[in-house]
């Protein structure tokens, strides 16, 4: 609870956002192993807290980079291959980003 209040913090505060899924350990989570489904959920709900409160406060470009760090930023296999696609990823970020930001008003 003491944590989430903090990020709200903030997420009031921030003029631009970053879009990855990651566990506690920083590392980039593949989006759709079931394991992962809380951390999904727990970012998109970060992401339309913090576009909200953006919009209430700027009328502005809000600028959203969905972010692929090098493979030692995600999850690889023995043979050092990642795991998952992260541009297919990425795309999927935009997506689920594009779905908020329509739902709280669009570019109206």
């Amino acid at each position: 609870e003491r944590d989430m209040g903090l990020i709200s913090r903030i997420l009031q505060r921030s003029d631009s956002f970053q879009g990855r899924v990651a566990s506690r350990q920083q590392i980039q989570l593949q989006l759709d192993f079931p394991q992962h489904q809380k951390w999904v959920e727990l970012f998109k709900g970060w992401w339309h807290e913090g576009l909200q409160d953006w919009r209430k406060r700027s009328d502005g470009d809000c600028i959203f980079l969905c972010e692929l760090g090098p493979p030692e930023y995600a999850m690889t296999g023995p043979d050092g291959c990642e795991m998952s696609n992260r541009w297919q990823e990425a795309l999927q970020i935009k997506s689920w980003v594009q779905e908020i930001w329509d739902d709280l008003g669009g570019d109206t």
